[in-house]
């Protein structure tokens, strides 16, 4: 009797850990998961596995006269798993789940170096106890058909500044985002002219299908200009996605 009260409080309960079969990942491609959840001190009730991929996003928001700038976490896929059975104590129950990662899901690594904080949180469904819970970091690289815009852009004249991503959305003519954050790579030219851009940020958004290209191009004296494409997700060299990318510099 005294197990099951601690087990309910959350002492002694099942317990649930999330092995992830691959070790890098690629927005938009599939990948496996093995579940395993440990039985506790005493039989117990399992309703659900809850999965969910989440990022760590910058946000802003008015406080009065003020803009104040924070990081939150934002939910971008969930999956509910039923399951409906009764764990033994000390049983060792495991399952391998495939999961499709949406395409638009930012990079958390490019060129070895983090450029942000993706994971997979996996929640515990218990009847009458506490959700037991795992977080596993993500290594996600960029597509081949960004990693090729990003190639040619350096090839350009610029070099990679900063990476972030941005709670809120994206539109434009031809594509719309639809996660609740979206990646954006801020460059700096290598030489500055007068008129010339003295920054510009790239944003992502793939269908699938198609990778949507928004470049903001910062220019002295201009102000700030918008131009954008869309490149086939077959296309994944440099040279196949430099035509496309020159005329928008």
């Amino acid at each position: 009797m005294f197990k099951k009260l601690l087990a309910s409080v959350g002492i002694g309960k099942a317990k649930i850990d999330a092995i992830l079969l691959q070790e890098v990942l690629v927005a938009g491609e599939a990948f496996d998961v093995e579940i395993v959840i440990t039985g506790g001190d005493v039989a117990q009730e399992l309703n659900a596995i809850e999965l969910a991929i989440m990022a760590e996003a910058k946000a802003e928001k008015e406080v009065g006269d003020e803009e104040v700038k924070y990081n939150t976490s934002v939910v971008l896929q969930h999956w509910h798993e039923t399951l409906d059975i009764v764990i033994q104590p000390e049983e060792v129950i495991s399952q391998v789940f495939t999961l499709d990662l949406h395409p638009e899901t930012p990079a958390t690594e490019l060129f070895d170096q983090q450029v942000g904080k993706v994971w997979l949180q996996t929640g515990l469904d218990i009847k009458s106890g506490l959700d037991g819970s795992d977080k596993d970091p993500l290594t996600i690289v960029p597509s081949a058909t960004q990693m090729a815009v990003l190639q040619v852009i350096e090839s350009c004249g610029y070099r990679l500044f900063k990476v972030d991503i941005e709670a809120g959305g994206v539109r434009c003519n031809g594509f719309a985002s639809q996660l609740p954050c979206y990646q954006e790579y801020e460059f700096k030219p290598n030489s500055r002219s007068l008129f010339g851009a003295k920054e510009i940020e790239v944003t992502f958004v793939d269908n699938g299908n198609e990778t949507g290209v928004l470049i903001e191009i910062d220019r002295a004296f201009l102000g700030d200009g918008y131009k954008s494409t869309s490149i086939s997700n077959e296309l994944t060299t440099p040279e196949q996605v430099q035509p496309y990318i020159e005329s928008l510099l």
